[in-house]
């Protein structure tokens, strides 16, 4: 998980700059044409309540001709499948610190896939998502979704809007492994890192700062002149295989695209792409509702 943990660190180092954008929407339009866009950068672990305290989101949204998201697959008929279908493998007890075993063997107890089905990248992401979860607390109490992308994708169904997926879930899938190629030898440190992370609710201020400022001013330095690290491929292969479908799109849509903030930053970024073919894309203030 290092190319990850380095974008982290290097948006962390980033939301203080005096050039950052107040926002993680944006507005895409063409001179001469008729039709305009959306781009939403997502925080995937964020619950509902963050989209229905900002109905400016849903407004948009529940105005486009079509919604798009990073994918649309049911993910418990392609991924979950695959991998409850692998079979089990226990070589973690012998890898991993006995007590980091047991913990995670209670604490996956309720897990719809088993630790022993996953692989090192796997149970590395679900630990990442745990600790944002649960140590950010980027859920409120009332909050029936805890995935951000999903909510707006079934307010999308529920609402008859069109909806398109950017890649399969099983190129989700695959991009986590190829991304994240190291045995259960290589994770150990890395996981019991994680672990314990949970287990202590360690670096709370610097690891959430990110989260706090997604769900609070929205304060990022999106770094347009940045060149893209080349030890992050998947983020840099999944924007280059995403763009070509982006352009058909909102070439002939009044479309709302929703993908993860990280695909917004640096010069291969989304945004940075779509000034190159021509677009005006400019940053829309979100406002959240008085309570």
């Amino acid at each position: 998980m290092k190319s990850q943990t380095l974008l982290l660190v290097m948006l962390f180092l980033q939301l203080s700059y005096s050039y950052a954008q107040k926002t993680i929407l944006w507005k895409v339009e063409k001179e001469g044409a008729s039709n305009s866009s959306y781009l939403f950068g997502t925080m995937h672990q964020v619950g509902n309540s963050f989209i229905d305290e900002r109905p400016k989101i849903k407004e948009l949204l529940l105005q486009s001709d079509i919604a798009v998201f990073e994918s649309v697959e049911d993910k418990k008929k392609t991924i979950i499948d695959v991998m409850n279908g692998r079979p089990d493998d226990f070589s973690y007890r012998d890898k991993l610190d006995k007590k980091d075993v047991q913990f995670l063997e209670s604490l996956s107890a309720d897990w719809t896939v088993p630790v022993c089905k996953l692989t090192p990248a796997e149970l590395a992401a679900k630990l990442e998502q745990l600790y944002v979860l649960n140590v950010c607390e980027t859920t409120k109490p009332g909050d029936v979704w805890n995935h951000l992308d999903d909510y707006l994708l079934s307010l999308a169904v529920k609402n008859g809007i069109r909806n398109e997926g950017l890649e399969t879930n099983a190129d989700q899938f695959k991009a986590i492994n190829a991304n994240q190629i190291f045995d259960w030898n290589e994770a150990k440190e890395d996981i019991d890192t994680r672990i314990k992370n949970l287990q202590e609710k360690r670096n709370k201020n610097q690891s959430c700062r990110i989260a706090r400022t997604y769900m609070g001013d929205m304060n990022f330095d999106y770094q347009f002149e940045v060149e893209c690290a080349e030890d992050d491929p998947m983020l840099i292969n999944r924007n280059r295989n995403w763009l070509p479908k982006i352009h058909e799109t909102i070439k002939s849509n009044n479309a709302f695209v929703a993908v993860g903030l990280l695909h917004l930053f640096g010069d291969c970024g989304i945004i940075s792409d779509l000034r190159r073919q021509g677009y005006k894309v400019s940053p829309v203030p979100i406002q959240k509702n008085s309570q």
